[in-house]
């Protein structure tokens, strides 16, 4: 073979590579495909790669070493540790000149070089380090930012020998490339982190609305990694044939993370709403209940002083400070009573049949105001908050904490989400819907709904179970929580298979 069609191979060679290295995203993928591929075009036995960070620190991020792996036993173990940069090491040294160096023996450096071996890797692992080539990455600009350092350049019958000259100048080509492709992949990882803690700002803001709510999302997000992490693990049973790409754990933990993001367009005071009323509208039922009270007792007054026309004195049943006849008390009575049943029902949870009829009873009793009008002791829309049977939301109050879903479809669907987050209005959206088809919002039913949503309807509810107390009811212990899981399960609202893994596994532990 010429050594003209050998450059050209090589030449092409470095082209597929350069495609490779661009394609890749992920740095830690990235670092690892260009130490591999540069092994693989100078066919050396190892290689590290160390990046300098930005407080001028060498980072040694990776190793790769054939002849190591392919020993029996567990391969050494390693472990990414920092470097100073210094010019007495040899990465330091090309990191602060940027220049290539090829050494021929590592063990035999010239007495003029400030840089040395450190041999403790060949102690440890019984190694021996000959032949190195070491070569500064760098970007458009540049500017170093990191080395790549080959080791042990191999012929065609496997010894060690000398990293050819001719390959100089093709590697310093590719360490180009990948410095270029690790800029974009950092810049890329930035704007991720980035774009990740804006929504988790946001998300964590809306939750922080509310006391009671508080830290929702990210435990949502932390039980829902941990199910798609376990079906990852399942080799047998109804998840063996699913797996939770990399990608597809984003879009999960992104879909929890938003999942209540419609919930900025819920009132505060139906968000965080402890009792049937306001405490504004309690207040004014207490302040009515006086002034009636103070008007009965005000006609038992005059009715009693008009028991003695001649004098104008309070008759003997009248005490010093004022009316204490059995029909002032039976004013006092009724009207404690009264109000204490309205401040019974008007606590959270559930309205027994005989305290609704006399909540009845008691709207259904009028009274004359300071104006001369007749006017019942409650409105309608006190009866209709104090009538509710069951929690402290009214249908209407329902209806709107119910709108947060379609809501969150509507916020999220216009993040601009990329190809593999495009699922994310979606799952995030879907979080209440149920097996059975009673859910919200569009009442999906079985298959319909993705595993992703069935995995979130269970989190969600679980940990509204389980959390910090909220207005409409105690937090309750996981093991209960458990019970009310498997039976949602088994009346075919939740997924069984989903609701078994997370207890049987104790994921909630997290």
């Amino acid at each position: 073979m010429s050594e003209n069609h050998t450059l050209q191979q090589q030449i092409k060679k470095l082209n597929q590579i350069g495609i490779a290295l661009s394609s890749e995203i992920n740095l830690e993928r990235l670092l690892e495909l260009i130490v591999f591929e540069a092994r693989e075009f100078t066919n050396a036995d190892a290689g590290s790669l160390y990046i300098l960070d930005q407080e001028d620190t060498l980072y040694f991020h990776v190793s790769q070493n054939d002849t190591l792996s392919k020993r029996p036993g567990p391969s050494p173990g390693f472990k990414p540790y920092p470097l100073p940069l210094s010019a007495e090491s040899i990465a330091g040294y090309v990191a602060i000149e940027g220049e290539i160096l090829n050494i021929d023996n590592v063990y035999d450096l010239p007495e003029s070089v400030p840089y040395e071996f450190n041999n403790d890797f060949d102690l440890r692992n019984n190694y021996v380090t000959r032949s190195m080539l070491v070569v500064p990455m760098k970007d458009r600009e540049g500017q170093v930012l990191g080395v790549l350092q080959l080791i042990n350049a191999k012929d065609e019958t496997g010894n060690v020998v000398v990293f050819p000259k001719s390959v100089e100048d093709l590697v310093m080509s590719l360490a180009s490339q990948a410095g270029v492709a690790i800029r974009n992949a950092t810049l890329i990882a930035d704007i991720k982190a980035l774009f990740e803690a804006l929504i988790r700002y946001s998300a964590s803001a809306i939750d922080a609305r509310s006391p009671h709510t508080a830290g929702h999302s990210r435990r949502v997000a932390d039980y829902s990694k941990a199910i798609a992490l376990a079906i990852n693990g399942q080799s047998s049973g109804p998840f063996a044939s699913v797996f939770f790409t990399p990608e597809q754990l984003e879009e999960l933990s992104y879909s929890a993370w938003l999942h209540d993001m419609g919930k900025i367009g819920v009132p505060e005071q139906i968000l965080d709403k402890h009792h049937r009323l306001t405490d504004e509208a309690m207040e004014n039922i207490v302040n009515r209940f006086e002034l009636i009270k103070a008007l009965k007792l005000n006609r038992v007054q005059r009715g009693t002083v008009a028991g003695n026309p001649s004098t104008g004195e309070a008759s003997a049943s009248e005490g010093k400070d004022g009316p204490t006849d059995p029909e002032v008390e039976e004013v006092e009575r009724e009207i404690e009573e009264d109000l204490g049943l309205i401040r019974k029902a008007n606590q959270s949870g559930f309205l027994p049949e005989e305290d609704l009829v006399a909540l009845q009873n008691i709207a259904s009793k009028t009274y004359e105001n300071l104006r001369g009008d007749t006017v019942p002791y409650l409105t309608e829309k006190e009866m209709e908050y104090l009538s509710v049977r069951k929690g402290n939301l009214t249908a209407e109050e329902y209806k709107r904490i119910q709108a947060h879903a379609e809501m969150t479809h509507n916020i999220v669907k216009n993040i601009p989400f990329t190809k593999p987050l495009k699922n994310v209005p979606l799952f995030s959206a879907s979080h209440h819907e149920l097996l059975d088809g009673s859910g919200y919002p569009q009442g999906l039913k079985g298959d319909d709904i993705p595993l992703q949503a069935r995995i979130l309807a269970v989190v969600d509810i679980f940990d509204a179970l389980t959390a910090a107390d909220r207005p409409y009811r105690r937090a309750i212990p996981a093991e209960k929580a458990g019970e009310i899981l498997k039976a949602e399960a088994k009346g075919g609202r939740l997924d069984t298979h989903v609701v078994d893994l997370f207890l049987d596994k104790r994921l909630y532990e997290i």
